[in-house]
């Protein structure tokens, strides 16, 4: 949208003090007719323009306007783009006249029209409120919706997002990377990788950059990330408010020197970071208030810590217990959480700890993958952990197996999935980082869009993805 500057003056500040007694001020205002309407007097029109930074409120008149500029304002559409010249009343020791005074319109220029039968508008000439309406109804109008101050807020929130992301890793001595998203093979037993013919050969989307990753760690690269787009083909996509078949992931994989839990705690201070400055900078403090002001679930972030001033980590059996004893849910040890069980743990730590985000460490290593490592003190489970935050699993970690031979081990042994051949061709290009000598190293899978979902409190993922894909989305 274009810019928007309401101090630009046809002459100098003085030279308009000294012409309007220090009452008025020109204006010049760039934006989008939210609303056109005639009050009962015939020479006047109630424009209503929308801003990136507020809306205003001009008022034309006939009898102080050309025939050129009343004809023009007479016809104007809502959404018309529109550079609106005026004057207002001014606040006395207001440097930047920044008022919600009117502004009366002296001249008029149409930018861009737009049509009168958009959807998304009333039969009165004005944008309808868009978070009033149905999430299907706003993803099929988006370029209409995101227009919308709240869900324009979420977007640049989003961007803001990743922003404090690489703001944060990049001061940590971490190199962005890029992985392809074109592979030449899956991982056996999943279903839910996307083939797509490639000249004549088979190929598939990528679930993430994990292997990439890893090899970019033998190549002595120390500390990598990327942000980009993965794929999943989840059925389930077609009725979850958390799941899609495309969405952006933070893949970040680490070296690190004594213990795994360094990667974990270097992950956790990272989302602090984000989530705290999102909350203090100015910039995003302002989108964020748009936002709650619009959608009713929304709520303020809570960053609660542990005595130790750090995100409060439980293992996965202390929460099945936390679920039975303290919740009264019941919750088997062998199987992972449920959505409903991680509402729930999120709702308990709220209330318990004021906090939004906890860690669950210590998983089993029957429901992580193939090449995390085992818990050497705790049989049957794996140095890998969960990030929890608003009550939704945001980022799965994990100590990777890092020797050669016991990655070869694992994938035989088949402990989370069937075994896996490390003999076969496909597994050659991933193996040879290890046959190369692999540093002991850990790393994430952070879903961007729905950290955002959970750090606003949306109902649904898709708010917080700009072009949504799902089992029934491929438009716009």
């Amino acid at each position: 949208m274009p810019t928007f500057d309401n101090t630009t003056s046809i002459a100098s500040k003085n030279d308009i003090f000294a012409q309007n007694n220090g009452k008025t001020v020109t204006v010049n205002v760039d934006g989008r007719v939210e609303s056109v309407s005639r009050p009962e007097q015939d020479k006047l029109i109630h424009l209503t323009i929308r801003t990136h930074k507020t809306v205003t409120l001009a008022f034309v008149n006939a009898d102080a306007v050309s025939m050129q500029t009343w004809t023009t304002a007479d016809a104007l559409t809502a959404e018309s783009l529109v550079r609106v010249a005026g004057y207002r009343k001014a606040h006395v020791g207001d440097k930047n006249h920044e008022t919600s005074a009117p502004v009366h319109v002296s001249d008029l220029h149409v930018i861009a029209w737009a049509s009168p039968d958009l959807p998304l508008s009333s039969s009165h000439g004005e944008t309808l409120l868009t978070s009033s309406l149905g999430l299907e109804a706003r993803l099929n109008n988006r370029i209409l919706d995101v227009r919308h101050a709240a869900s324009g807020a979420i977007f640049k929130l989003h961007s803001g997002m990743c922003q404090l992301i690489v703001e944060f890793l990049c001061s940590n001595n971490f190199h962005w990377i890029h992985t392809p998203r074109i592979i030449s093979s899956p991982v056996t037993g999943d279903n839910e990788y996307f083939h797509l013919p490639y000249f004549g050969k088979d190929a598939w989307l990528a679930q993430s950059s994990q292997h990439h990753k890893q090899m970019a760690l033998a190549m002595d690269m120390q500390r990598v990330f990327e942000i980009g787009p993965v794929f999943r083909a989840e059925v389930k996509s077609s009725s979850s408010a958390r799941h899609v078949t495309e969405f952006t992931v933070l893949d970040i994989a680490m070296a690190f020197r004594h213990d795994y839990h360094e990667v974990v705690e270097l992950i956790e201070s990272m989302l602090l970071f984000v989530l705290n400055e999102l909350q203090r900078r100015k910039q995003y403090k302002a989108l964020i208030e748009a936002v709650q002001q619009i959608f009713p679930h929304t709520r303020p972030f809570r960053v609660g810590l542990d005595g130790q001033g750090k995100v409060i980590r439980i293992t996965f059996l202390e929460a099945k217990r936390i679920l039975r004893e303290e919740i009264g849910l019941a919750s088997d040890d062998c199987k992972n959480f449920t959505d409903q069980e991680e509402a729930a743990l999120g709702l308990y730590f709220r209330e318990s700890a004021d906090t939004d985000i906890f860690t669950i460490d210590q998983y089993p290593a029957s429901m992580r993958q193939f090449n995390s490592q085992a818990s050497p003190g705790c049989p049957g489970f794996s140095n890998t952990w969960d990030v929890i935050i608003g009550g939704r699993e945001i980022c799965s970690g994990s100590q990777r197996v890092h020797s050669y031979r016991e990655l070869c081990d694992a994938m035989r042994a088949g402990v989370c999935g069937p075994p896996l051949d490390p003999e076969a061709e496909q597994w050659q290009p991933y193996l040879d980082a290890f046959r190369a000598g692999m540093p002991p190293h850990g790393g994430c899978g952070l879903g961007v869009n729905r950290l955002l979902q959970s750090f606003l409190g949306l109902d649904d993922v898709r708010e917080a993805i700009l072009f949504p894909r799902d089992v029934n989305r491929l438009r716009p």
